[in-house]
């Protein structure tokens, strides 16, 4: 049986803060409005709210890294990955942490992609430590 290890993405506080308040002003200005509204506005933007919290996850499946965002997945090899570095920022993603792990294949252009893949896990020490023990050839910066 193949191992699989779940990381959950990891939210800053002040990311999941303004989205609570947001729901709280979307639901709150709803009232008195029409159910057939609050059903599908509201109601669907708190889908897409929790969509954006809990749509992120990072499986590590015996030798293959597998990065689940909202409905979509990318399978990259681990024997692909030639660096791993930890990095901090807001840009080129869509994760929901500004603390990060930047992954560099060494053949980027398998997953249609010109830079490294930036991704959010919430233990990355752990993430890292597992993706080296599969492939320790990777190269962490």
């Amino acid at each position: 049986m193949m191992e699989k290890t779940v990381y959950r993405s990891k939210v800053d506080l002040w990311l999941g803060a303004v989205l609570a308040i947001s729901l709280v002003l979307i639901w709150y200005t709803s009232i008195g409005m029409s159910w057939a509204y609050v059903t599908f506005c509201c109601g669907g933007i708190t889908m897409l709210y929790f969509g954006l919290i809990f749509g992120f996850r990072y499986v590590i499946e015996g030798d293959t890294l597998v990065i689940y965002q909202f409905f979509s997945s990318v399978r990259v090899p681990v024997s692909d990955i030639k660096s791993i570095r930890k990095t901090t920022g807001y840009l080129a993603t869509a994760g929901m942490s500004r603390i990060r792990v930047s992954i560099t294949l060494v053949y980027p252009n398998s997953l249609k992609s010109r830079g490294p893949i930036e991704i959010s896990p919430k233990d990355r020490d752990k993430f890292i430590a597992q993706l080296v023990s599969i492939n320790p050839e990777i190269e962490v910066l």
